[in-house]
Order: structure tokens, then sequence, then C-alpha cells
């Protein structure tokens, strides 16, 4: 894309390839404008509109660092608090799916999308970032209740236990909260700590008295008080 002489000309030849969805061209043109005319009023809308390219683009990282650069260059911005949900979502975009895998850019989205909704409550972006920010809780408490559950299968119990409570103290809203939950009764219930398991059973049933375990729930609690009842009738 040729120089334009004033940043005007060259900011409104980059809007028009970002609006033709030509965005490598757009990036190269408003990369010019933020580069060529740094004291121009409207050089906070080339970043804005370079991050966006980059998002349309799906290079999210990319687009991440660039909403970023702009709300710590341009504060007085009028785009800062668009930037602010958009770096949280592309942070969120950018994490990978596999829930194995290192979640650091989902914890980064979590932490800039709440700090978002904190400032901007009334915001018209604000459900959209609260929904973002319970799927990515979800998908920080599976990696952790999956854990559990690893441990949970080859009878290190302590340490499955100690990655449940964490699913069920950090990820409380979480789908999976309730599995760590149950999990934890049918764990005391295989170690012989009837009274444990039964308190366990109990509180899930309590709180979660429609779920998917729930029969399953109710079986243990049955076969839990058998075993209370036969330790009383043998002491």
């Amino acid at each position: 894309m040729k120089t334009f002489p004033t940043a005007e000309e060259q900011y409104q030849e980059a809007l028009r390839e970002y609006q033709r969805e030509h965005y490598l061209k757009a990036i190269d043109g408003f990369q010019k404008v933020i580069y060529n005319f740094g004291g121009a009023a409207l050089v906070d809308s080339a970043q804005y509109y370079l991050a966006m390219a980059y998002y349309e683009q799906k290079d999210y990282f990319v687009a991440a660092s660039e909403f970023e650069r702009l709300v710590t260059t341009y504060p007085g911005s009028p785009f800062v608090d668009d930037a602010k949900f958009m770096a949280g979502v592309c942070y969120y975009k950018s994490s990978p799916k596999n829930p194995g895998l290192d979640q650091e850019e989902l914890m980064r989205a979590i932490g800039i999308l709440e700090e978002f909704v904190i400032d901007n409550p009334e915001s018209q972006l604000a459900d959209d970032a609260r929904v973002t920010i319970k799927d990515a809780d979800d998908r920080l408490a599976k990696k952790i209740y999956d854990n559990g559950r690893m441990y949970f299968r080859l009878g290190y119990f302590e340490s499955a236990d100690i990655y449940f409570q964490r699913v069920i103290d950090d990820h409380t809203g979480s789908q999976w909260a309730a599995r760590a939950l149950y999990y934890q009764g049918e764990l005391r219930y295989r170690q012989k700590q009837y009274q444990e398991a039964r308190s366990k059973f109990d509180s899930f049933l309590a709180v979660y008295p429609d779920h998917e375990l729930a029969g399953k729930a109710k079986k243990m609690l049955v076969k839990t008080e058998d075993n209370i009842a036969d330790s009383s009738q043998k002491n």
C-alpha cells in the first residue's frame, strides 16, 4: 500500500481496505498511520482498527497485544473500553481448547474481562464478557477436575481430593463443582471413611438434587449408611 501525504488520507485508504476485508493491506495502512503520523488525532482509531484487522485474520494473540497497546498508549481514547473487552476475547480465543494444555492465556482472559465488567457494569458488552468469563472458568475447572479424576482412578485419593477441593473452592459456579463434590464422597467411601462420605453425599444431594449423578449419589448414600450401621452393630 502506498504512503499518502496526510494522516487522514492514509487512514481513510486503510479503512477502505479493512471494509473490503483486505486485512493485510489494511494492517499495512494502519501501521503507516501509527508510525508516520504519531501525533495525529486519529492515530488511536488507526491503532484500534489495526487490532481489529489482526482479529479478523484470526491472529488473536497479536490482536490482543495491539488492543492492549491502545489501552496503554492512548488511555483517553473513546476506543479504550472496547479495546479492553476485545483484548480479553482475543486471549480467550487464542487459548488452547484442550484443557490438558497450558491455560495461561485463558487466565489472562478471565482477569481482563472481570476487570472490564467491574469498570463497565452497564456496558452493552458486559453480558458478553460475563458469558465468556463463565465459559473460560468452566474450561479451567475441567482441567483441575480431570487431574482429580486421574488421581482418583490411580487410587491416589489424597491427591485427588486436593484437586476436587480446588474445583469446589475456586470454580463453584462451574458444572464441574458438582462432580468434584460427588467424587469426594466416593473416594471417602473407598477409604472406608463412611461418616465423611455420608456428609459429602448428603451435601451433594442437598445442593444438586436434580444432577445426573444424583441417582448414583443416592445409591452410594444407602451403601454408606449400611456400612455405618454394620460398624455400629459390631461395636
